[in-house]
């Protein structure tokens, strides 16, 4: 392998965060790039801590155990960057200690960050205020809910005066690889990029999500544009007529292009789309469920309650921690390539006669 020449020599040391259920994908994404950069490198470029509030082990959400240490005193604090890992569960989510380690750290110039739902716990230690960030896609309402001071964007990652906040997944690669280039250049980081086959890095601002044409499946600018006003009016939902005066077209053509396209009206995908949002909040926030049907634009709490449970088939206050079906407890479906299963006996004699 070649190696290129970095423009910047020091170690640098990242402390990585590990919350409770953190994100695998995320965590990989955060040091695999500092581990690419010294191979290409040929050198010890980065080196990287493990870190939880009281040390020990710390459990994926995945299940992977990760040793960690515990989080050092204010003289023992010798990091260059320190990057929280977020995952399931981190936004209800609150450690003191790593509140004040956060605070402690961002007064001594450190870089700090997050992936993933971390920036919940950046924005529990106030290091959000005033400052653009970013979360992932799935739970931007609920930290809108639970922050109304902060206004968090939907870009794949932000930095804003030494905090940086990434929406997790592989756009903390993203985030990482920009580090690299900004210290070592172009050259570096594409090759660093290269050894993950990851292709062309993301801007800041590119989108989290697949554009709605490819979510959908369809190509139809009348639809996609409804679908666009939908999503951004869900706690004052817009009329059918609002919707179809919007893209220029009647409500009897709107109609049509939504059962050709989705096979639903357009008030059926609305309120389903709605509802979606709402599950999101109960699983994510703790408000209450009269707050979360009012945010998803239900004027009553026994007229949310009802459209929730004709829906999902449950009532909204038993759906907030959904219990999960063990793999052995759910029906297996018939596969191509395993044994033949068993028929009774006696037609196995007579096909074995018959032969």
């Amino acid at each position: 392998m070649s190696h290129i020449a970095p423009s910047h020599h020091d170690v640098f040391h990242v402390g990585v965060v590990l919350t409770p259920g953190f994100s695998l994908m995320a965590f990989a994404s955060t040091v695999e790039p500092l581990r690419g950069a010294n191979l290409v490198s040929g050198t010890t470029l980065y080196r990287w801590t493990y870190l939880s509030p009281d040390g020990g082990t710390s459990r994926s959400g995945g299940g992977l155990e990760v040793i960690t240490a515990a989080l050092p005193g204010a003289s023992e604090a010798e990091f260059d960057m320190v990057v929280v890992c977020g995952g399931l569960g981190c936004e209800s989510y609150h450690s003191r200690k790593l509140d004040a380690f956060l605070r402690r750290i961002i007064r001594r110039d450190v870089v700090v960050g997050s992936v993933s739902t971390a920036s919940f716990v950046l924005a529990r230690a106030g290091l959000l205020d005033n400052r653009r960030c970013t979360v992932h896609w799935d739970y931007l309402e609920s930290f809108r809910e639970a922050f109304p001071q902060v206004e968090p964007t939907n870009d794949l990652f932000v930095i804003d005066r030494g905090v940086f906040t990434c929406a997790g997944g592989t756009a903390a690669m993203d985030v990482m690889l920009h580090f690299i280039m900004q210290r070592h250049g172009d050259a570096f980081a594409r090759a660093v990029s290269d050894q993950f086959i990851y292709g062309t890095m993301r801007h800041p601002t590119d989108a989290q999500r697949t554009a709605l044409r490819i979510r959908l499946g369809i190509a139809d600018p009348v639809v996609i544009g409804t679908v666009e006003l939908m999503e951004a009016a869900i706690e004052a939902p817009l009329k059918l007529p609002e919707l179809a005066r919007a893209v220029g077209v009647s409500t009897r053509q709107l109609e049509r292009l939504f059962r050709r396209y989705l096979g639903c009206s357009p008030a059926q995908y609305y309120i389903r789309t709605r509802l979606e949002r709402a599950r999101g909040l109960l699983r994510q926030t703790t408000l209450s469920v009269m707050e979360i049907g009012l945010a998803c634009g239900f004027t009553s709490a026994s007229h949310f309650a009802r459209t929730y449970r004709t829906h999902f088939r449950i009532v909204p206050s038993a759906d907030r921690r959904p219990e999960f079906v063990p793999f052995q407890e759910i029906a297996s479906l018939p596969s191509t390539d395993t044994a033949p299963v068993d028929r009774p006996a006696g037609r196995r004699a007579s096909r074995k006669a018959r032969r």
